[in-house]
């Protein structure tokens, strides 16, 4: 039960910042750490000492909101996912109409928030060793993404004459290849043009998207 006094506590400012902003603030902090540490120690690396000496902050406020380690990794990982499905949602009303345009224009905003070699190895190596609830994360991200790429087919062959299980077979092919050139890239230092990347790969997925049109469209 929820007493005046707690009340008067929540609302009290301090810095011009009431105890919630507050709270949130420094779940802020923990996440922007967590990026830094999880992205250049890994998971195993990590310890709530190190997290707590990147955010500039004790391990009562670490507690304060995430139980461990993994929690916190879990809130990073989530993060990326949801900025990077935001970048994506931005870009929709503004892509070209040609199909090559479109791909390339895709292509072009993944490749440049993977720049961030702190965000790749969370989204596709320290995701990988996780724990069973990361796992999880990761498997509703992989499903996400293929319904996405299997829209995005469907949009361009509306009749194509293949089975659900097939174009989500065939969509996680297309994920899972472009996400292991981020890897590639991110493990070379970035030495390979961010320009030649997005060529390649738009021929990749768009030989993909004309083979199966004249193999699989109504005819």
């Amino acid at each position: 039960m929820t007493t005046s006094a707690d009340k008067k506590s929540s609302k009290r400012t301090y810095g011009g910042l009431s105890e919630t902003e507050r709270v949130n603030e420094r779940r802020e902090r923990f996440l922007e750490a967590g990026l830094e540490v999880f992205g250049s120690l890994g998971m195993r690396g990590a310890t709530v000492r190190k997290l707590c000496k990147e955010a500039s902050l004790t391990e009562r406020y670490f507690y304060e909101s995430f139980t461990d380690t993994d929690d916190l990794f879990c809130a990073v990982f989530r993060r990326q996912i949801d900025l990077s499905a935001q970048r994506f949602l931005a870009l929709l009303p503004n892509l070209p109409e040609e199909l090559e345009d479109r791909i390339s224009a895709c292509l072009e905003l993944y490749f440049t928030s993977m720049r961030n070699d702190r965000v790749v190895r969370v989204l596709y190596i320290e995701s990988l060793v996780g724990t069973d609830r990361v796992k999880e994360i990761l498997h509703e991200n992989v499903v996400a993404l293929s319904a996405l790429a299997l829209t995005m087919l469907r949009m361009d062959n509306p009749d194509l004459q293949v089975s659900d299980d097939f174009a989500k077979a065939l969509a996680a092919a297309i994920n899972g290849a472009v996400s292991a050139v981020a890897v590639h890239w991110m493990l070379s230092g970035y030495e390979i043009r961010q320009n030649v990347l997005v060529e390649s790969t738009t021929l990749m997925v768009l030989g993909t998207m004309r083979e199966l049109k004249a193999r699989y469209s109504a005819a």
